[in-house]
């Protein structure tokens, strides 16, 4: 599924940044609009400075629950889409800035954008935004 968002809000391969929160607070806008909810997936430092060399943003409806319980015996199952939806955010040094070098737009379920409002992420930004 692919959700209808402005193509001006739309994350594309080559996008910079000035900073990584600039990256994420990008993506995390798209996903308001689009109607879903974002987490940090994996992040990579540097070993010798300790400092992020790329970050993987994904849609929190990314992966697969491991339960120890058969489906058949939970009383409320819990059902995780492995949502492919990404953006892969890396570090340009030379040039000081964050740039978008992978995006998946496309989820494994359909996204409703009025229901944002109802995801945490975005409760707190919805009190100043009006």
């Amino acid at each position: 599924f692919l959700c209808d968002v402005d193509d001006k809000y739309v994350p594309k391969v080559g996008m910079l940044f000035e900073s990584l929160e600039a990256a994420r607070i990008f993506y995390r806008d798209y996903a308001k609009r689009a109607g879903f909810s974002t987490k940090i997936r994996n992040t990579n430092k540097s070993k010798k400075s300790n400092e992020i060399l790329n970050q993987l943003l994904s849609c929190n409806r990314e992966g697969k629950r491991r339960s120890e319980l058969a489906v058949s015996e939970k009383t409320n199952p819990i059902f995780a889409p492995n949502c492919p939806a990404r953006v892969y955010v890396h570090h340009l040094k030379i040039i000081r800035l964050w740039e978008i070098s992978k995006v998946v737009l496309g989820h494994s379920y359909s996204c409703c954008p009025s229901q944002a409002e109802l995801f945490p992420q975005y409760r707190e930004l919805s009190m100043y935004v009006r």
